[in-house]
């Protein structure tokens, strides 16, 4: 049994008094989440803290972002915890990151944000830090969820108002706050150590004269961050506060990284495109590369931007890839003699880390599965999570296309940890413009092709990878390929952390390509993506994306 996904625990909420035995069939077979399985977890989660930690009493914050629910379900969170002995404390709202801030600057055992990141506003989950602030990884929540399976065979009565006393912590404190002093000790920091600032943006026409549009889609950080923004130097203006509900037409979550649209195309229901088609006037259309908006995920853990196309005649994203390659110019421009690692997702443009000798031959490259937690975990290089130990700001980056970036932040003295901030992504990457922009250096990566796409609505246990429709869709790709290119054998790649994944390389005329099949962690949806190192599509007699429709077409069926 697992209760954890790619990114932690999601489902659809339904606020019902049931046995444990029911929550837990619940979520399993509907992917339902309810207050008593979320007591569950709560308890699953004090049990293997007070295990792994000897403490009997272990300190655990928890942070929830604004779904309806999620009082609820934090209530229920807390009673688990306290039940088994924790001295739970409650952050308030709060975005993912922020939650993350105050694990790390408050000397807390764990801590534990509801959310359920871009999805819908009707789910909610919970990601689970350790004490250093990283995400779960699955030997522990391997752990957590055979906890949760012997609590439930458990015959045992709980009292209702024993629970109910439960369900309150021992400290509320307002973790936003924290948040945004923690922000800003990071802009601060970022901006002595690359010698510009938020303010130059306009001055070097990084941004337009009246601004960024900002989308926070609607989540914890709505009601501050832009005027944040606008005080620290970089003025930007919030489009997501009317908007009914967090992710509801609003968000990086409803954008791919490859969309594009011509100034014609703008008409849309999401606040952001909409804002923009209203804003035309005000834009210059000539000022190729500029950026103009922002947005973040539901829990602000991921940012995506929008530039002026290089011809003019519309506005692309700026996705994860383009961000990590901004930031790491500036870093290396500003600090030629550091060595840099990159850590990029299976998903990422080939050519990022094909062409980093552009940039310096002190870039280290690693692959990783989806997912930022496996970013952190190969830049911290070893076997588990640790703090990085430097004087200076280590020379660390991950990123996904999606839009997660993960950046160091200083824990305590010579001590680093990881975090994915799409706030600070913000940042990072205005910043970065900014001195690339001073310097006039314009030395972007050439982009390959890629496309991805998902079927929805299929059982994932019939998919594992190694099973015999993944047999299938191997032979289908390597049938495809050696029909339309020179190339006639795929090779199976491991990943760590990718338990569903088919991964599968191959090169035409030594241009390299990868193909990509995994599981959803949160949803019933299996991808497909495809991606093409710079040139290759061109070497191909038939345009890639039938292969892609091929493979998703046979999943359809089988799944």
């Amino acid at each position: 049994m697992q209760l954890f996904g790619t990114d932690g625990i999601r489902g659809k909420v339904e606020i019902t008094n049931i046995s444990n035995e029911d929550a837990l069939s619940y979520y399993l077979e509907k992917r339902i989440l309810t207050p008593t399985l979320m007591r569950l977890i709560g308890e699953a989660v004090a049990i293997e803290l007070i295990n792994r930690h000897e403490n009997l009493n272990p300190k655990v914050v928890i942070g929830w972002d604004n779904r309806p629910d999620n009082i609820h379900l934090t209530k229920a969170l807390t009673q688990g915890l306290a039940i088994q002995g924790c001295d739970v404390h409650w952050a308030g709202e709060i975005a993912t990151p922020g939650l993350h801030y105050c694990v790390l600057k408050s000397g807390y055992e764990g801590g534990l944000m509801v959310t359920a990141s871009h999805n819908p506003a009707h789910d909610s989950g919970l990601k689970v830090f350790d004490e250093l602030g990283f995400k779960t990884y699955p030997e522990r929540e391997d752990e957590i969820s055979n906890i949760v399976m012997n609590l439930v065979s458990e015959d045992r009565e709980l009292d209702e108002e024993y629970l109910d006393k439960l369900s309150k912590p021992s400290t509320v404190f307002d973790g936003s706050i924290k948040y945004q002093n923690g922000l800003k000790n990071r802009l601060e920091s970022i901006q002595e150590m690359w010698d510009i600032k938020l303010e130059d943006a306009i001055g070097l026409e990084v941004i337009p004269s009246n601004g960024l549009l900002l989308d926070s889609s609607k989540g914890a950080n709505v009601d501050w961050l832009s005027s944040w923004f606008s005080s620290n130097g970089l003025t930007s203006i919030e489009q997501s506060s009317e908007c009914l509900q967090i992710n509801l037409n609003c968000g990086a979550g409803n954008f791919s990284p490859t969309d594009k649209w011509s100034w014609d195309d703008l008409e849309s229901e999401h606040v952001l495109l909409n804002s923009i088609k209203q804003n035309l006037q005000n834009i210059d259309r000539s000022k190729s590369g500029q950026i103009i908006a922002a947005a973040l995920d539901g829990d602000a853990d991921r940012c995506l931007l929008f530039e002026i196309l290089e011809d003019g005649t519309g506005i692309g994203i700026v996705d994860g890839d383009r961000i990590a390659d901004d930031i790491l110019q500036a870093g290396i421009l500003r600090e030629p003699q550091k060595d840099w690692t990159l850590a990029a997702s299976i998903e990422s443009d080939l050519s990022l880390t094909s062409s980093l000798k552009r940039l310096s031959e002190n870039i280290e490259d690693l692959e990783t599965a989806v997912g930022d937690r496996w970013l952190s975990l190969a830049l911290c290089k070893q076997a588990i999570p640790a703090f990085i130990q430097s004087n200076e700001f280590p020379g660390l980056i991950g990123c996904e296309d999606s839009g997660h970036i993960v950046l160091p932040i200083l824990s305590s003295q010579n001590k680093w940890g990881l975090v994915g901030d799409g706030a600070m992504t913000l940042i990072s990457t205005i910043l970065a413009r900014s001195v690339l922009k001073s310097l006039d250096v314009n030395n972007k990566f050439t982009s390959g092709w890629k496309l991805r796409k998902s079927v929805k609505e299929v059982d994932r246990k019939l998919w594992d990878g190694n099973n015999e429709l993944s047999v299938q869709i191997h032979d289908l790709a390597e049938e495809w390929f050696t029909n339309y290119s020179n190339c006639t054998k795929l090779s199976n790649v491991n990943i760590n952390g990718s338990k569903s994944l088919l991964l599968l390389q191959g090169t035409v005329e030594k241009l390299p390509f990868s193909l990509g099949i995994r599981n959803s962690g949160t949803e019933a949806k299996i991808s497909v993506s495809l991606r093409l190192s710079p040139g290759c599509k061109e070497l191909i007699s038939k345009d890639p994306s039938e292969l892609v429709e091929i493979l998703c077409k046979h999943l359809s069926r089988n799944m």
